[in-house]
């Protein structure tokens, strides 16, 4: 038993500890159901790209996501154009994922956004659009180097496509007059 911040008696939980090498096979995560994901490195980025679509594999996906090593912050970007998730989900990506920045398309988009809202994100770092394409482009000049994004319910093809557009961004060289 320990003190926790709540001045309660909690028991203390072994430490479980997440195995990269697994990951890509979907390794299961808090006793949760495996999420079928991959990590990518994309010039200085971290893309968590998790195509799963129920609760079980959104709630894992989360874990994992507050679980990685970010310098920057955490964004999310979420197409609900094959989902339905509502306000809970949008709660439990900044509560639960620890996300700094939301970018939610879709369908139910909206929900999604009103949620991460309700959770205490700041109008400016929530974006909401009508359809992928516009939320990957408005998600490619919000990211600086050393954030981690977890792709969610996005297409594989749409994933390359952002890697594509994150390379170019983070490639060309800038240069500022002083």
């Amino acid at each position: 038993m320990e003190w926790t911040d709540t001045m309660m008696l909690e028991e203390n939980r072994p430490l479980q500890f997440f195995d990269p090498r697994r990951f890509n096979e979907g390794a299961s995560v808090d006793s949760v159901k495996a999420v079928s994901a991959r990590v990518l490195a994309v010039q200085g980025l971290s893309l968590l790209h998790a195509s799963g679509r129920t609760n079980d594999e959104f709630s894992a996906a989360l874990e994992i996501l507050r679980g990685f090593r970010a310098t920057g912050r955490r964004v999310v970007l979420c197409d609900t154009t094959r989902m339905a998730p509502g306000r809970q989900a949008g709660n439990s990506v900044v509560v639960r994922g620890g996300a700094g920045v939301v970018v939610s398309c879709g369908p139910h988009g909206r929900e999604l956004a009103i949620g991460a809202r309700d959770a205490g994100l700041d109008l400016a770092s929530v974006v909401v659009c009508r359809d992928v394409k516009a939320a990957c482009e408005a998600l490619v000049h919000r990211l600086c180097p050393g954030d981690t994004v977890m792709l969610w319910g996005v297409e594989q093809e749409t994933c390359n496509r952002l890697v594509m557009w994150l390379d170019r961004r983070f490639s060309e060289p800038t240069s500022a007059a002083a």
